[in-house]
Parts: C-alpha cells; structure tokens; sequence
C-alpha cells in the first residue's frame, strides 16, 4: 500500500515538472509560465497570496485526518495591502491559528467542512492583525483528509 502511494506521488510530480519544463523552453510565443501556483489565481493587484496552509484534526484525543486550505486576501486600499505585506508572517500565524481552532473545535470528522464558519474565524484574525476592516478573505479550495488506517 506504502509503495503505491510513493508510486503515485512520483508519477503525479514528474507529470507537473513535465509542463514547467516545456513552459521553460523559450521558444516562440513569448509568454513565460508564472512564477508560482498562486500567481495564476489572478491578475489583480489587489490580491495577496497566502501559503497553503494546514491543520490537523483533532478528536477523542487522536489525529482523524488533516485539513488543508488554499487562500489569499483581497486588500483594494494600497497603503492597507501594503502593511498586509509587511505583517505576512503574523498574518500566516493568525491564519494557521484560526485554522487550527476550527479544525479542533469546529469541524466534526466524516462531514464537509464548513466555508462560512472558516472564513469568518480567518477574517476576524486578518482584521485584529491590520488593526482595521478594508481586507477580505478569499477561500480557493478546503480538502479534508482522512487519515488511512
């Protein structure tokens, strides 16, 4: 089972190398590949991107699974963007935060996790780290995993 899951991850990660590769070779059109996954999200400027961030699930005194979320901010003031960009990592602990309490308080095993509850949670850690309202979080994907065995 180990062995075709490792199987699995190498096939999945030599297919993305396999378009970066051929996105890198120069050739006409004159479009380069972006820098990072989250660069293709959006063109905005108003977005700022966030890493993956994730949380273990936490129930009867044992990890069930893990969840995982994709995500930016969308911050139209520019002074207001700009100190989210200065404050990144107070702003990715107050995140991974808001995501843990969720996943420990918030979100039962076996059931879909709940977008509104997470948001509002992330929005209210955004806003006490910027000290004020004007950025707005911006959910791109939730995965639960069930933790095998």
């Amino acid at each position: 089972m180990r062995r075709l899951r490792v199987l699995a991850l190498c096939a999945a990660l030599a297919a993305l190398a396999l378009p970066a590769e051929a996105a890198g070779s120069g050739g006409e059109g004159g479009e380069q590949a972006p820098a990072s996954r989250q660069d293709r999200l959006t063109s905005a400027e108003s977005f700022v991107p966030m890493p993956t961030l994730s949380a273990g699930v936490l129930q009867r005194f044992s990890t069930q699974g893990t969840i995982v979320v994709d995500m930016g901010i969308d911050v139209e003031d520019a002074a207001l963007r700009r100190r989210a960009q200065l404050n990144a990592p107070r702003l990715r602990d107050a995140l991974r935060t808001a995501l843990a309490t969720y996943a420990s308080t918030y979100y039962r095993d076996r059931t879909a996790p709940d977008p509104e509850t997470l948001t509002r949670l992330m929005q209210h850690a955004i806003d006490r780290v910027l000290g004020e309202e004007g950025a707005r979080v911006l959910l791109v994907n939730i995965i639960y995993q069930r933790r095998q065995g």
